[in-house]
């Protein structure tokens, strides 16, 4: 059978399985009893996936109190690496599902969340832990594409359109539901519960897809499993997220602390392991680039389409949607570190003070529909993710260590209603700039991204908030009269991440004045480092809102014929998105340089563990150096200028001597 017959084979079994899920009339938006329950079935799927994203969140410091020798750092894995996992592997279960039956790997996903969320329930220890995070990351990435693709195969017409925005809404209610659900088990029952309860819920959802969902699938003659692919992009994304986090314990440059893993002990050289897993990382990457584009140029089906890079809108909105994943999510995790750590409350009153942040994001998110259809979805995706920034920068400047609680609300509010004005609509741009056909394809990739980003977000912030309470506490601590073994103590733990907890590291019999003493420099410790942490998720989301500037925003209602006016509004854009980046850059640069020269105790730290990055922080070199890097662009840029415009012209003169 040749290449033709195949696609015509292919496209006839494309129109019978069409045929077979339409109901009798497509116009009608009436739902039928079994699509009800289908509907229900996907719908407790994604919610038992998303709650899982958030209702952790909550439980975090009493896991850390429950674990013995869990420190800040260590809490990273325990969110980084279920979202690391989900994202990795999203990309390959979409087209497994349409290959082998949605059903059959919705099913088998849910089974294996459920196993996750079982051994995360019973684990004994962090490891324990960290293996059921994994479990649940591939289960959540196995049945989250197979309910999109279910609902797309049971629904057409305007009952489709009731599906999925049914499972929208339900979606959108379990982020708000799982930091709520969290603190509320954690407070009331067992932290323990934020991941046994997924056990009930999966049953219920197996037992119902069993009897309700028919079957569904789709073979593309083109695909095949790209094992090298999944191979070289979860390597390369775990090698990265490896050295954020762990750079804080072992060093950034050079070695800092033994690594050992059995027989294997690091350092082999003068260079810390995490440096050269961001290398390896890199390389990695690399790698898994390169044989993407080779696999699509032998025909065959890549785990990423390369291609689709060419829309404009696409290129720019995931590439936006990079970098703002990076300060959004990992806020939630900061300040829940700061509110039951920092602050002292329980993990129920640490929930109800970032609800607003969920309700603003629910309320928010179907009004920005309407604001992209009148004004379109770039201007609605710009102006949420200002307004998320300003409430990160307004975070950065209210949070302290007597701040009240409901300061706090007002901004919650406004960061919440950025995120749900441009999440969405950042995702709507991304999908309908691409043709139809490839509107999976640039769905999971869109989620990918997303995902990934999180997760290093959370490293990313995670580390600089660790950072922060080592220099902070160290510097409080070294003008306090506490005797110098506890001082010893003490600087130790701050050191380490706050590792296994305040009490344990306090002697007993200890007076309540030097009890003031040591609460006062860890709550200020812990207050800087997450006032540091929300200023870098702020500058992440600013560079995402001058980067939407470089998406193109055509309005829904209208279509402008004027292209050359608008490639030159399109070019002020893109020089303007670029100006901003580069300013703002240069301001985050001395700044940091300023900090530097004043603070001995981030000179030490730095030499110590990055005396690369102290260098090019002391004496203002970085700024500096960022000047000059910026004209010498600018240079470039004017004589290739003036190259161009003189072939231009010499193009322009010659046709006209040849015709006289």
């Amino acid at each position: 059978m040749n290449v033709s017959e195949r696609a015509q084979v292919s496209a006839r079994q494309m129109e019978t399985l069409q045929r077979a899920n339409q109901p009798s009339n497509p116009e009608s938006s009436r739902i039928e009893a079994k699509q009800l329950l289908t509907l229900v079935v996907c719908c407790l799927a994604i919610s038992v996936i998303v709650i899982d994203f958030t209702i952790v969140i909550n439980a975090l410091p009493s896991i850390q109190a429950t674990f013995s020798g869990v420190s800040v750092k260590d809490l990273e894995w325990i969110t980084s690496l279920y979202g690391l996992i989900f994202g990795s592997f999203l990309l390959t279960w979409g087209k497994l599902g349409d290959e082998f039956g949605r059903k059959r790997i919705l099913m088998a996903g849910i089974a294996t969340f459920v196993v996750g969320s079982i051994i995360d329930g019973l684990s004994a220890n962090l490891s324990q832990m960290l293996v059921g995070r994994s479990i649940q990351g591939f289960g959540g990435a196995m049945a989250s594409p197979s309910t999109l693709s279910i609902l797309s195969t049971t629904f057409t017409g305007k009952a489709r359109s009731v599906a999925f925005g049914m499972w929208g809404a339900v979606a959108g209610a379990a982020g708000i539901i799982g930091p709520l659900m969290g603190g509320y088990f954690t407070t009331y029952v067992t932290w323990r519960w934020s991941f046994l309860i997924n056990v009930p819920l999966g049953a219920i959802t197996l037992v119902v897809a069993l009897y309700a969902i028919k079957e569904t699938r789709f073979r593309d003659p083109k695909y095949s499993t790209d094992f090298l692919g999944v191979t070289l992009v979860t390597l390369g994304l775990a090698s990265l997220l490896f050295g954020f986090i762990e750079a804080q314990t072992y060093g950034w440059v050079t070695p800092r602390e033994i690594f050992t893993l059995g027989s294997f002990s690091w350092p082999l050289s003068n260079i810390s392991l995490p440096a050269v897993c961001f290398i390896a990382g890199a390389f990695l990457m690399a790698g898994f680039t390169f044989a993407e584009l080779r696999r699509a140029k032998v025909g065959k089906v890549p785990l990423f389409d390369f291609s689709l890079l060419k829309y404009r809108a696409f290129r720019y909105g995931l590439f936006t949607v990079g970098i703002v994943a990076v300060g959004e999510f990992a806020t939630i995790f900061i300040y829940s570190i700061y509110f039951q750590i920092g602050r002292g409350l329980s993990a129920i009153n640490s929930a109800l003070n970032l609800a607003p942040f969920a309700i603003a994001m629910f309320v928010f998110s179907p009004i920005a529909g309407r604001l992209s259809n009148r004004y379109g979805a770039r201007r609605v995706v710009t102006a949420g993710m200002v307004l998320e920034t300003i409430a990160l920068f307004t975070l950065f400047l209210v949070t302290g260590d007597s701040t009240p609680f409901y300061y706090f609300y007002p901004v919650f509010l406004l960061f919440g209603a950025g995120f749900g004005l441009s999440l969405p609509q950042l995702t709507n741009t991304v999908l309908a700039s691409v043709p139809f056909q490839k509107a999976g394809v640039a769905s999971a990739a869109n989620n990918t991204i997303r995902q990934v980003s999180a997760a290093f977000g959370v490293a990313v912030l995670g580390a600089i908030m660790v950072t922060q309470i080592s220099t902070v506490g160290q510097a409080d601590l070294s003008v306090t009269n506490l005797p110098l073994a506890m001082k010893d103590s003490i600087g130790n733990l701050l050191t380490s991440g706050l590792t296994g907890g305040v009490a344990p590291a306090l002697p007993p019999g200890i007076s309540p004045v030097t009890l003031g003493t040591i609460h006062s420099v860890i709550t200020d410790a812990i207050t800087q480092g997450v006032r540091w942490a929300a200023l870098t998720a702020g500058i992440f989301v600013s560079f995402g809102a001058l980067s939407s500037l470089l998406i193109p925003n055509p309005k829904a209602s209208v279509i402008k014929e004027a292209k050359a006016p608008a490639m030159a509004r399109s070019l002020r854009a893109s020089q303007i998105a670029v100006v901003g980046q580069f300013v703002v850059i240069e301001i985050l640069l001395f700044g940091l340089s300023s900090e530097y020269s004043a603070n001995p105790f981030m000179q030490d730290w730095f030499s110590q563990n990055a005396w690369p990055v102290g260098d090019l922080l002391g004496n203002y070199v970085a700024p500096l150096l960022g000047i000059a890097i910026g004209f010498a662009g600018l240079t470039v840029q004017n004589l290739l200028k003036r190259r161009a415009g003189a072939r231009k012209a010499v193009e322009t003169i010659v046709p006209i001597a040849e015709t006289t």
